[in-house]
């Protein structure tokens, strides 16, 4: 008898016949043994697909498993990590996807759980046999613990693996390189290993250079230092959630954003809410490379203008056709929201944030970030001063790479910090001349 057929006239051992070209470094990441592993790599190394092929695998070969695969954030989720997973799926091995649970079940009963880990307590109470984490030096180490204490579903194997490029000196770093824990396996590739599945002058085109270049591209752990801001990321410090708000929550005495644009560099649009005691809290971010302008980012930009009602956005003054393009989107939408040149004074721009992060008289900080935001929380731990020979630069200006977002907070804070400091002044010459002073 032969083997049933499915609509393409497949056999159903012909569909479900894996068929990958792995590098070395991916091979022995995919086949090992231990029970943690990291492959770590530059951008465009091939990490994603690499932690998607070991979970099909195991998947495969452990039925009735439970696993989890989770992302920074659920757009990063979705476009990504979900995406590599299906495309290397076999879809006669799917029983069911059901999307509303993000929960997938294949036929020969395993399972996997699709989570966002920007809030990784919410993933607890869940007994797992494996998991994979992707870029998860932006999920943050405490996810990775935290779910590592999920690895506890009985009679089967316990395995967990990340994948990522490195983000600072962290946890992943001390536990995998500097001071490995048992049973922990490190694999690294750089950019340069997957570079013919990539854009013709892909890593020219980064411009990156020094220890960010080594970090982004070679895929190694780096301490920076020199960084531009005292920024700490212990929760409660300048990393808070806006449901921690104090006092009434129900709404933001003004809403702004700032943007940066980019094509070959990320686009980053940040949005920030100004609470009643002046404090700014960064609510969310768009941060995308390679994304056109028409088809990706000015309608994300609408969404986040809808979504937080955005009164104003400050632009980056390079692209006045971006602008241009931005006030027609947001009038086509039917919102509001006005599209002004940021003021782009970098160094000022620069002493304006670090006295909004700084610790105010009662104690707390006059600009915190969501967790959720988890491209600007990345690069505040890396926007660092540029140097000569050592020395920091005497003209005291920080690297033009991995700025992106910190240019957006910039142009949003600065500019608006500048139109109150005007206003202020204007107010309190029109009250001398009142008072006839």
């Amino acid at each position: 008898m032969s083997a049933p057929r499915d609509d393409r006239g497949e056999s159903a051992e012909e569909a479900t016949r894996l068929e990958w070209e792995l590098n070395p470094a991916q091979w022995d990441f995919v086949q090992t043994a231990a029970r943690f592993s990291f492959y770590v790599g530059g951008i465009g190394a091939g990490k994603t697909f690499a932690g998607a092929a070991r979970a099909v695998l195991r998947m495969i070969e452990d039925p009735g498993s439970l696993g989890l695969i989770g992302a920074p954030t659920y757009p990063m989720l979705r476009d990504a990590t979900q995406r590599a997973f299906f495309e290397l799926l076999p879809r006669p091995l799917i029983r069911r996807y059901l999307r509303a649970e993000e929960r997938l079940l294949l036929r020969n009963g395993s399972e996997v759980l699709f989570r966002s880990l920007d809030a990784p307590d919410r993933a607890r109470g869940v007994n797992l046999a494996w998991f994979w984490l992707d870029e998860a030096p932006l999920c943050g180490y405490y996810a990775w613990q935290v779910l590592k204490g999920r690895l506890r579903q009985t009679g089967h194997p316990l395995a967990a693996w990340a994948t990522g490029t490195p983000r600072g000196q962290d946890g992943f770093a001390r536990d995998f390189e500097t001071h490995p824990a048992p049973d922990h396996a490190l694999f690294r590739a750089s950019t340069w290993a997957n570079a013919r599945h990539l854009p013709p002058g892909f890593v020219a085109d980064l411009g990156y250079s020094g220890a960010f270049a080594q970090q982004e591209i070679e895929g190694l752990f780096v301490a920076f230092e020199g960084l531009v801001y005292a920024f700490d990321a212990t929760p409660g410090e300048h990393v808070r959630d806006p449901a921690e708000r104090p006092g009434d929550a129900a709404g933001w005495a003004r809403v702004i954003g700032g943007v940066d644009w980019g094509y070959t560099h990320p686009t980053a649009a940040l949005v920030f809410g100004q609470d009643g005691d002046g404090r700014y809290w960064q609510l969310d971010e768009f941060y995308q490379r390679r994304a056109s302008l028409e088809e990706v980012t000015l309608p994300a930009l609408v969404e986040l203008t809808r979504r937080w009602n955005v009164a104003e956005w400050f632009c980056g003054p390079d692209e006045p056709e971006h602008i241009a393009a931005l006030t027609a989107a947001l009038a086509r939408a039917g919102l509001p929201a006005r599209v002004t040149r940021a003021e782009n004074s970098v160094r000022a721009g620069i002493q304006t944030v670090a006295a909004l992060l700084a610790r105010r008289p009662d104690g707390s900080r006059g600009l915190v970030v969501a967790p959720r935001c988890v491209h600007t929380l990345a690069e505040y731990r890396q926007y660092q001063w540029a140097s000569a020979d050592g020395e920091r630069d005497p003209a005291e200006q920080p690297l033009k790479q991995r700025d992106d977002a910190m240019d957006a907070t910039r142009y949003a804070l600065h500019t608006e910090r500048v139109r109150q400091r005007a206003a202020d002044l204007t107010n309190a010459w029109l009250s001398g001349l009142r008072r006839g002073e």
